[in-house]
């Protein structure tokens, strides 16, 4: 049970529409019982309005000094990889301001499989995650988007643990202290992910019912959801299973709801049930 009130930086994507990027992850944070502070880093209209993406980046260093001023600290600082050189110097002023020996660093998924007419990152973006690693407690990558970022030839899976293994070991050795991989899978009714400790050298598994179909934000959701474990003292491997169970639950409900999942996944109804399993709403 978790006493002390937890605080987490957001950084990352405010998008205008649907239920993505910061407008997924902030509630799911919040149910949680965790304080959020916001510090967007972009702007987009909507998810497919990638021409009116506005950088805000470079409003983070005041947003930084702000809140050193107030005496913020966090428990974790959740950002996505930079996409621009000038995006990742800002980052690193942002946590140089507030990294902390015990505050867990969470580096979200990077979505390069998940952009039109994109099946991998570009090679700036490659050299950049690679570089952000480093300063990863807990790097959560798409498996397929991992591999890449190693060099690995483009594959969809089905997976094989030696594979998944090798790729977040990889991910370890760029200096992640852990990494995790989304979207794997071993056979066609599971669908799952995969936690990888380089301190401890072990990997472990988490599975729920295969929904087909493509649902974009679901990483968001499940990225919020395991740092909402992580932050109220669930093990990695228990958080990442309440991560999978939430995800496929919001994945379920869009699709019996019948809508459109193109603009994120109705993950409103699901809070109750994560929030009992935390420990936050008693029945």
């Amino acid at each position: 049970m978790m006493n002390e009130r937890k605080r987490a930086a957001l950084v990352g994507t405010v998008c205008g529409t649907g239920r993505r990027s910061m407008a997924a992850a902030l509630p799911v944070l919040a149910a949680a019982g965790i304080e959020v502070c916001l510090a967007p880093a972009c702007f987009e209209p909507s998810p497919a309005a990638e021409d009116l993406r506005r950088d805000l980046s470079g409003e983070l260093p005041a947003c930084a000094d702000q809140w050193k001023k107030l005496g913020y600290s966090f428990d974790a600082v959740i950002f996505g990889f930079p996409e621009t050189e000038k995006q990742a110097g800002v980052f690193s002023h942002f946590l140089n301001a507030f990294r902390e020996k015990d505050n867990l660093v969470l580096l979200g998924s990077s979505g390069w499989n998940g952009r039109e007419n994109r099946s991998g990152p570009a090679p700036e973006e490659t050299k950049l995650a690679r570089r952000f690693c480093a300063q990863a407690g807990l790097a959560i990558l798409p498996v397929g988007d991992a591999a890449a970022l190693l060099g690995e030839r483009e594959h969809r899976g089905p997976w094989d643990r030696k594979t998944v293994e090798n790729v977040l070991c990889g991910v370890c050795s760029l200096g992640a202290k852990s990494a995790v991989a989304t979207g794997v899978w071993f056979s066609p009714d599971l669908m799952g992910s995969a936690v990888y400790d380089s301190e401890s050298g072990n990997a472990s598994y988490a599975f729920s019912h295969r929904i087909g179909g493509e649902w974009p934000g679901a990483g968001d959701l499940f990225g919020a959801a395991m740092i909402a474990g992580l932050l109220r003292g669930m093990h990695q491997s228990a958080a990442m299973q309440l991560a999978v169970d939430f995800t496929a639950d919001c994945i379920r409900r869009t699709r019996e709801s019948g809508r459109d999942g193109g603009f994120g996944l109705e993950f409103e109804a699901c809070l109750p049930k994560l929030m009992s399993h935390l420990g936050v709403l008693k029945q």
